[in-house]
C-alpha cells in the first residue's frame, strides 16, 4: 500500500512540475514575441529615420583647426616674433594602397621631392600603415613650398593648416622674449608667461549626413592669438645690443645685461643678457660656440650651455651690488635726517667697524681724507659710507631697504625672476657692509628699479615690459599703465641726490661716461663676487639723462672683467650718445665743450639715399642704410637733432619695385673698367671714366633696384 501511494505522489509532482515548466516557456514565447512585434513596429514606423542617424554617426567626422599663434611686437608695432602659415602633409594609407600601382609611383615619387625623402622611404611609411586612414607624414611645412603640392590634388593626400614661428631678428632680447618649443608651449620668457593670449582658440570642422546621401561640413573658425605689445624700442635695443656685443668681444665676461627704463614711468625701453640664443634654433648654440665647439661638447654639457643662455640675467642671477647701491643709502639717511648736506667725513683707508675685528678697507687705500657728502659719493668712498650708516638704526635701515623693493621680485612679469638674499637682522659688521654693496644680493632688476626712485623724485615704479594685449579683433584685453608701488623719499632729498650724481660722471669715478652737449649723472660699481680671496669681480656703471629732469636710466653691468678698464661707462656713453637724441632730449648748451664740434641732422625722408649721403657728408655725418630699396621713408635722429661730428644717422629705406631687387657689390680698390665689368648692366657706374675707385654710394652690401646708380669716388 505504502508502495502505491509514493508511486502516486511521484506522478503527481512529475505533472506539476512539467505544468510549470509549460507556463513559464509560455511566458518568455510571448516575452519574445512582445519584442519582436516592437521592433517590427519601430522599423516599420522609425526604421528610415533611425537608419540615417546611424549613417549619420558612422559619416560625421570631427576635426580640429589649429589658431596661429599671436605676434610679439614692440613698441611701435615692428615685429619681434610672428607665426606664418604653414601645413602638416597628411596621407590616407588605406586609401592611396588601394589605387593602381602607377597612380601610387606617381604619389610616393611627388612626395619624396617635397618632403625630402626617397620615394621608398615613403613608400614604406604607407605599407606600414595599412589600416590607416590618417597618418601625419611631415608637419609644418611653408606655405611656399605646399602650393605648388596642393595644384597636383594627389589622391590620399591632403593638408592641415599650421604655423611656423618665426623670429627675424635673430638673437634680439632672446630671453626676455622667450621660444616656442616642440611640443607647442612657450617657454621662458614673454612666450611662456603670456602663452595663454598668444594662442588663441581652436576652431572645429564638423562634417555630417544630411538629405539622405548628402554630406556637408560646417565650420567653426579658430580664434588666433593675440597680440603682445611690448614697451621695447627696437631701435634702442638695437643701440644696446650693438654696444654691448662690441665689449663683449673685447673683454670676454661670463655673463653681461643691460637694462634701459624709463625712471618716471617704469617702461622698460631695452633689455640684454649674455650669453644669448637664438628662439629660432633655441636647442642649438653653434652660431654662437662654433660648429666645432658645440659638436665636441657632451649632451650634459651642452644642456648647462642652454639653460645658461635661456637665462635672464637682469632677472634671474643675484648679485652685489657694490658701490651703485651707496646712493639709496645717502637718500635714506638724508631722508630721516641722519645727516645733513653740510656734514664733513674724514677718510684714513680703513675703518674699524668691532673692535678686535679686521677693519673694512677703502678701495683708495691711502685714504680720501676730508670729503663732503657730495664727494663721498663721487669718490666712492667706503669710509664715509660707513660713517653715514653708522649714524642709522638697524631696524631703520631694513626698512628702507624693504622699501626700496630689495629681497622681493619687482613682478615685472617673465617667469622665474630672484628675489635675491638679505640679513633679516643687521648687526654691526653687516650694517657696515651694507653700506658699500656687499653680503647680500639683488638682480639688476631689482637695482634699477629701486635707483630710479632717487631721481625721479622719490617714487617707486612698477616695471613692465608689457604695455597692451590686443585680439585679431583689435580689441584690448590687457593695458598696463605706470603705476606708483609707494613714495620711498621725498622730492627734495631726490632732487639733492640727482644733482650729487652729476659730481661722479663730472669729476669722480664715472668720468667715463661724460657726454658733449649732455647732462649726465651715474654711480659706478665693483662688486666682489664668490669668495673673497679669488678676485673675481662684477663691474657695473648706473646713469641717468638729462639732469634737470631725468627721462632715461641705464644699468650696464659685465661679470669678471678687469677692474679700471671703465667698459661699463663707457659702453652706457656710446649707447647714450644714439639714445638721447633718438628720444629727442635736447642738448645742454651749457655743458657743451667748444672742443667737440656738432651738426645738425638734416631731413632726409622722402629724399633718396644719393641725396642724403651728400647732405650728412656736408654735415660731417656717417650714414647706416636699414632696409631694401633707395626711397628714405624715416630716419633717426630725427631732422635738427645736434650730434657730435662722424656720428651715425640711420636711414631706413624701402623699395618701390621690391621684385627687382639685387645687392650692390664692393667696388673699393677696381678700376673703373674692373667694376664696369664686375656690375654689367645691373647698375650703372657711368659717370666715371677711369682711376682707382676708393668711395662708394650706396656701400656694399645694400639691396636696391635693379639698374641703380653708384656713384664711386675714384683716386682722379
Amino acid at each position: 500500500m505504502k508502495e502505491r501511494e509514493k508511486k502516486t505522489c511521484f506522478v503527481l509532482s512529475r505533472k506539476r512540475l512539467h505544468g510549470r515548466i509549460f507556463f513559464v516557456g509560455l511566458f518568455f514565447i510571448m516575452i519574445i514575441g512582445y519584442l519582436g512585434y516592437q521592433v517590427a513596429m519601430i522599423k516599420l514606423n522609425n526604421g528610415e529615420s533611425y537608419q540615417k542617424q546611424v549613417l549619420n554617426r558612422m559619416m560625421s567626422k570631427e576635426g580640429q583647426i589649429n589658431p596661429q599663434r599671436g605676434s610679439i611686437v614692440d613698441r611701435n608695432n615692428k615685429t619681434i616674433a610672428t607665426s606664418v602659415l604653414a601645413y602638416h602633409i597628411i596621407l590616407d594609407p588605406k586609401g592611396i594602397l588601394e589605387l593602381p600601382e602607377d597612380e601610387k609611383s606617381t604619389i610616393y615619387e611627388t612626395l619624396s621631392k617635397q618632403v625630402n625623402k626617397s620615394a621608398d622611404t615613403v613608400k614604406k611609411f604607407v605599407e606600414a600603415r595599412p589600416k590607416s586612414r590618417y597618418s601625419v607624414l611631415v608637419k609644418n611645412v611653408a606655405n611656399t613650398e605646399i602650393e605648388e603640392l596642393k595644384k597636383k590634388a594627389l589622391k590620399g593626400v591632403w593638408f592641415e593648416e599650421s604655423f611656423i614661428r618665426k623670429y627675424p631678428k635673430g638673437e634680439f632680447a632672446s630671453q626676455l622674449i622667450g621660444f616656442y618649443n616642440k611640443n607647442g608651449d612657450g617657454q621662458y620668457g614673454i612666450e611662456q608667461q603670456y602663452n595663454h593670449y598668444l594662442v588663441g582658440k581652436m576652431g572645429r570642422v564638423f562634417s555630417q549626413l544630411q538629405d539622405e546621401q548628402i554630406i556637408t561640413t560646417e565650420i567653426k573658425p579658430a580664434e588666433n592669438g593675440a597680440t603682445i605689445v611690448l614697451t621695447l624700442d627696437e631701435v634702442i635695443q638695437q643701440y644696446v645690443e650693438t654696444t654691448m656685443r662690441k665689449y663683449i668681444a673685447e673683454y670676454k665676461p661670463v655673463n653681461a645685461s643691460a637694462i634701459i627704463m624709463n625712471p618716471n614711468t617704469g617702461e622698460i625701453y631695452s633689455m640684454f643678457s649674455y650669453p644669448g640664443f637664438d628662439p629660432s634654433q633655441y636647442n642649438v648654440l653653434e652660431k654662437q660656440l662654433g660648429k666645432e665647439v658645440w659638436s665636441d661638447l657632451t649632451d650634459s654639457e651642452k644642456a648647462l650651455r642652454l639653460n645658461s643662455a635661456w637665462k635672464n640675467y637682469n632677472l634671474q642671477n643675484s648679485y652685489e651690488p657694490g658701490s651703485t647701491f651707496k646712493p639709496l643709502v645717502v637718500a635714506a639717511a638724508l631722508d630721516e635726517n641722519i645727516i645733513s648736506t653740510e656734514d664733513k667725513y674724514v677718510c684714513h683707508g680703513a675703518k674699524v667697524v668691532v673692535e678686535g675685528v679686521k677693519p673694512i678697507r677703502c678701495w683708495k687705500r691711502e685714504g680720501h681724507g676730508e670729503q663732503t657728502l657730495e664727494q663721498v659719493l663721487a669718490n666712492s668712498c667706503n669710509v664715509g659710507m660707513m660713517d653715514i650708516v653708522h649714524k642709522m638704526k638697524s631696524e631703520t635701515f631694513l626698512k628702507y631697504i624693504d622699501r626700496y623693493g630689495f629681497g622681493q621680485p619687482t613682478n615685472l612679469g617673465p617667469p622665474g625672476e630672484e628675489k635675491g638674499q638679505l640679513h633679516h637682522k643687521l648687526g654691526p659688521i653687516e650694517k657696515a657692509t651694507y653700506s658699500i654693496g656687499q653680503t647680500f644680493t639683488c638682480t639688476p632688476i631689482q637695482l634699477i628699479t629701486a635707483f630710479s626712485s632717487i631721481i625721479n623724485g622719490g617714487y617707486l615704479m612698477q616695471p613692465y615690459v608689457v604695455s597692451q594685449v590686443i585680439n585679431e579683433k583689435k580689441e584690448i584685453m590687457y593695458q598696463m599703465r605706470p603705476t606708483e608701488r609707494r613714495q620711498v623719499i621725498s622730492q627734495e632729498t631726490s632732487k639733492i641726490l640727482v644733482n650729487y650724481l652729476k659730481k661722479v660722471v663730472d669729476a669722480g669715478t664715472g668720468a667715463h661716461a661724460s657726454i658733449n652737449g649732455y647732462t649726465i649723472g651715474g654711480k659706478t660699481g665693483t662688486a666682489q663676487k664668490g669668495a673673497r680671496e679669488d678676485e673675481k669681480h662684477i663691474l657695473s656703471f648706473l646713469g641717468y639723462a638729462p639732469i634737470n629732469n631725468p627721462q632715461v636710466v641705464g644699468l650696464i653691468l659685465f661679470d669678471e672683467i678687469p677692474e679700471g678698464t671703465g667698459a661699463p661707462a663707457r659702453a652706457f656713453k656710446e649707447m647714450m650718445i644714439n639714445i638721447l637724441p633718438y628720444l629727442e632730449i635736447e642738448l645742454d648748451a651749457d655743458n657743451q665743450e667748444e672742443g667737440e664740434q656738432m651738426s645738425k641732422v638734416p631731413d632726409l625722408k622722402d629724399s633718396d639715399i644719393y641725396a642724403a649721403s651728400v647732405l650728412l657728408e656736408n654735415e660731417a655725418l656717417d650714414y647706416e642704410i636699414i632696409g631694401v630699396g633707395k626711397k628714405i621713408v624715416s630716419q633717426y635722429p630725427n631732422a635738427g637733432t645736434a650730434l657730435p661730428k662722424q656720428s651715425t644717422v640711420k636711414l631706413y629705406v624701402q623699395s618701390e619695385v621690391p621684385e627687382n631687387i639685387v645687392q650692390i657689390p664692393n667696388l673699393i680698390g677696381l678700376s673703373v673698367q674692373e667694376a664696369k665689368q664686375l656690375v654689367g648692366t645691373e647698375f650703372d657706374i657711368s659717370q666715371a671714366e677711369r682711376g682707382i675707385i676708393i668711395g662708394q654710394i650706396p656701400k656694399a652690401g645694400h639691396k636696391v633696384e635693379k639698374n641703380s646708380q653708384i656713384i664711386v669716388r675714384t683716386s682722379e
